[in-house]
């Protein structure tokens, strides 16, 4: 075998290897799905933080879910007043959405309802934060609704009357579960679940998500 013929093999060798490093490459690179519906706010969504909705984080949560309360909590403190990240919500549009999981959360959808009745007064964000900060207390009531939702709709100075026809009409219930069928429709199977700008975030820790909107 001459000179050449070496050197010919050997690019030859070399070339198919590329090619297929290359292939190899090209096939295991992860899959990163979009979702459109999370990038697109409607006129129903609740949203907070930065008007601008360059950079949009989408919430799926539930009431009654004590993970969600601990990503309530979290996220209160960002936008505090002081707070070190708080330029996070000068560039995140913030956008909550129900996902009740009524399959295990029996007062799931009922809490959701009753934030939404509140919204229709205004009230939705201040409703959120007395869910929330209750939670423990309505969710192991027999009659959450006479004994604590009710109130927290005085607390909040609603007018009652709307209140308890908002809490029981379809536009309440229809509002709910059209976020909670879109949720199922891309997937969304446990709470909290976010999207940011489109794509499913997936962090270990909240202070991971807060390192990833500090980055854009």
């Amino acid at each position: 075998m001459n000179k050449n013929t070496i050197i010919i093999s050997v690019i030859s060798v070399l070339g198919t290897f590329l090619l297929l490093f290359g292939v190899y490459k090209l096939i295991n690179q992860p899959v990163v799905a979009d979702f459109p519906q999370t990038k697109q706010l409607k006129t129903s969504d609740h949203i907070k933080w930065s008007p601008d909705k360059k950079n949009i984080l989408v919430e799926y949560s539930d009431f009654q879910c004590p993970s969600c309360k601990s990503a309530h909590d979290f996220l209160k403190t960002v936008e505090a007043s002081g707070s070190a990240d708080f330029d996070i919500t000068k560039k995140v549009t913030f956008v909550y959405r129900y996902f009740p999981l009524y399959q295990i959360h029996d007062k799931a959808k009922i809490s959701a309802y009753v934030a939404e009745a509140a919204g229709i007064q205004g009230k939705f964000w201040e409703m959120s934060d007395l869910l929330f900060d209750n939670q423990q207390s309505w969710s192991a009531s027999n009659d959450p609704q006479k004994e604590y939702f009710l109130n927290y709709a005085k607390e909040l100075k609603l007018n009652i009357d709307q209140f308890k026809n908002d809490l029981n009409s379809a536009v309440v219930k229809d509002r709910v579960n059209s976020d909670l069928k879109e949720a199922e429709q891309i997937g969304v199977d446990s709470t909290p679940t976010f999207f940011l700008n489109g794509q499913k975030v997936d962090v270990n820790s909240y202070q991971e998500l807060i390192t990833k909107l500090k980055n854009l």
